[in-house]
């Protein structure tokens, strides 16, 4: 057997799959407990902050957004109506499709959950030095198929996403 043909034994400890498997439990754990203090879940969160980023999407964008999948989202926001958070109302650009608004509810609970997101994340990547934090944020975007350059317009994310959300699904299925 050549030096080329020498592969290592297979490791969980060099698996990024399980590694990133490992590191979204932590991640998990921790912002699931910090955030049913505020009376959140993870997604509910995560479609709070969506909306205070961009406020009246459609649900469709949501789930770009979030990553959560439609029929979840659907059910979630219906709920999350019912309980004042967020708001249906007819889209600004389609008069037959509804769009999704934080109302004062929501928009106080997403602010009086910053700062427990915050924390969790600070507790997640406190043991890294602060030199490889930032480059641990960028390499989890680009996985994510969410990496972001400053200079872009938000149609031009939007694009890239959807062409990175393709890309991945085409991956899968081979």
């Amino acid at each position: 057997m050549g030096k080329q043909d020498y592969k290592p034994d297979f490791s969980l400890g060099r698996s990024a799959t399980h590694l990133l498997h490992r590191a979204q439990q932590m991640a998990v754990n921790l912002s699931a407990e910090a955030l049913a203090k505020k009376g959140l879940t993870i997604r509910q969160f995560a479609v709070l902050a969506a909306l205070h980023e961009e406020d009246g999407q459609s649900q469709s964008s949501l789930v770009d957004m979030t990553g959560i999948d439609r029929s979840t989202l659907a059910d979630m926001v219906a709920r999350m109506e019912k309980s004042g958070l967020v708001a249906r109302v007819t889209s600004k650009e389609d008069a037959r499709a509804k769009a999704v608004s934080l109302t004062e509810a929501g928009e106080e609970a997403y602010q009086n959950a910053v700062p427990t997101v915050e924390e969790a994340d600070e507790i997640l990547i406190e043991d890294l030095r602060k030199s490889r934090r930032a480059s641990l944020i960028e390499s989890l975007a680009v996985i994510s198929g969410l990496e972001v350059e400053e200079e872009e317009d938000e149609g031009e994310i939007k694009k890239r996403k959807k062409a990175m959300k393709k890309k991945k699904k085409k991956k899968r299925a081979k």
